[in-house]
C-alpha cells in the first residue's frame, strides 16, 4: 500500500488488455486500431455502422473506453461517465468533440470526434528543442486560453494540462484533450454531483508532474489557477523551446529558488505577463486564463510600465504606480519570483 498525506492508496492492479480489432461495440462500432493509451484509458478508431448506413461522408471516430480494475472500478467508470455527460453539454472548437456517453457490458466508453494531425509534445519533439514560430506559438495559446476558459466557465478544472493533451489538427486547429482529469470546481450556488469522483483523483493524483502546480503537487483542491500554471509552463516551453524549470517540478524550483529566465523571442512586456502566469505561490499567480492569454497576445499598459520598471527602477518604491503595491510571500519573494 502507498501513502500519501495520511491516506492510503491502493497499489495500481495491471491494465486491462486492449479490445480485439474487428470487435463491434453495441453492434454499431467496429474497431479498427489502438489510437493510445492514457492513464486510465484506452483510445480506439473505429468504424460507426450506422453512418456506414446511411452513407455519411466519415465514418470514423473515436471510442475512449475506461481500463476497469477491481481496485477502482466504480470511481473510475463513474469518472468517465461524468466527463462525456460535461463534455456534451460543453461544445467549443477548441475541445475535443464527445457524441455520446454508453456502455456495452462491461466496457464504458465515450464516442468522440476522430482527429486528425499530431499532439504538440510530437510537434516540438519534430523542433528538438527549438521554439515555435512566434505566430504558430501565439496561436496555439490563443487555442488553449480559449478552451481552458470556456472549461472553467463550465465549472471544469483541466487538471493536467501538457502537451500531450494539445492537439494540432491538420489545419491548424488547437483542440485540448483527455478531461479524464478534469474535476468540478466547488460552487457555492451548486451542490456536488452524486457521482462526484474527486475522491478517485486524489487517490490516483493523475497529473504530469513536471506540468503541475506546487499546489497539485502537494494534494490541494483543484482551482483554475492550477490550470494558469500549467498552461504558463507550455507556453514557456512553446515561446523557449525548453522548460522554464529545467524540466523539474514546482516543489523543487521551490526548494531549489529557480528563477525562468526570459525567452529571446519574447517582448519585455510580454515576459511580464508570463512570469506572473508562472508564479510558484498560487495567491501570487494569475487568477484567470482568459487574462492571462488576453494580456499575452496584447499586453496592457500596466504590463509595459512593470517592464519599464524592471528595465529602469525607480530610485523611490513610492514613485511607482500606487495602485498595483507589491505583495509579499511568506518568505519575502516578490511575485513572480520563487522565494530565496
Amino acid at each position: 500500500m502507498k501513502r500519501s498525506r495520511g491516506r492510503v492508496h491502493p497499489k495500481p492492479r495491471e491494465r486491462a488488455l486492449p479490445i480485439p480489432l474487428g470487435t463491434k461495440v453495441r453492434e454499431r462500432f467496429k474497431i479498427i486500431d489502438v489510437i493510445g493509451r492514457g492513464g486510465m484509458s484506452t483510445v480506439y478508431r473505429a468504424i460507426d455502422l450506422v453512418r456506414v448506413r446511411a452513407r455519411a461522408v466519415d465514418t470514423d471516430v473515436a471510442l475512449k473506453v475506461i481500463d476497469v480494475d477491481e481496485g477502482y472500478r466504480q470511481d473510475a467508470i463513474a469518472l468517465l461517465h461524468r466527463e462525456g455527460r460535461r463534455l456534451l453539454e460543453l461544445q467549443h472548437p477548441n475541445i475535443v468533440r464527445v457524441y455520446d456517453s454508453d456502455e456495452d457490458g462491461s466496457l464504458h466508453f465515450l464516442v468522440m470526434e476522430l482527429l486528425h494531425g499530431k499532439t504538440l509534445a510530437r510537434a516540438l519533439a519534430e523542433r528538438e528543442g527549438q521554439p515555435l514560430d512566434p505566430a504558430v506559438a501565439l496561436r496555439i495559446i490563443a487555442g488553449v486560453g480559449a478552451g481552458l476558459s470556456a472549461a472553467h466557465a463550465a465549472g471544469m478544472i483541466h487538471g493536467d494540462i501538457k502537451p500531450g493533451n494539445i492537439f494540432i489538427t491538420r489545419d491548424g486547429g488547437v483542440k485540448l484533450i483527455d478531461f479524464g482529469t478534469a474535476q468540478a470546481t466547488a460552487r457555492r450556488d451548486q451542490p456536488l454531483d452524486d457521482d462526484d469522483t474527486s475522491l478517485y483523483i486524489d487517490r490516483l493524483r493523475a497529473v504530469t508532474p513536471a506540468y503541475a502546480s506546487l499546489e497539485m503537487l502537494g494534494g490541494d483542491s483543484p482551482d483554475a489557477r492550477d490550470d494558469v500554471f500549467s498552461f504558463a509552463v507550455i507556453a514557456y516551453l512553446i515561446l523557449a523551446g525548453s522548460h522554464p524549470f529545467e524540466g523539474k517540478t514546482a516543489a523543487q524550483a521551490w526548494q531549489e529558488g529557480m528563477a525562468p529566465s526570459r525567452p529571446a523571442t519574447l517582448s519585455a512586456p510580454r515576459w511580464v505577463v508570463l512570469r506572473e502566469a508562472l508564479t510558484l505561490a498560487r495567491a501570487e499567480r494569475t487568477a484567470q486564463v482568459a487574462a492571462f492569454a488576453e494580456r499575452l497576445r496584447s499586453p496592457g499598459w500596466r504590463d509595459y510600465w512593470r517592464a519599464c520598471l524592471h528595465r529602469f527602477p525607480l530610485a523611490s518604491t513610492a514613485e511607482q504606480e500606487p495602485s498595483e503595491p507589491v505583495a509579499k510571500t511568506p518568505t519575502g519573494a516578490s511575485p513572480g519570483e520563487p522565494p530565496s
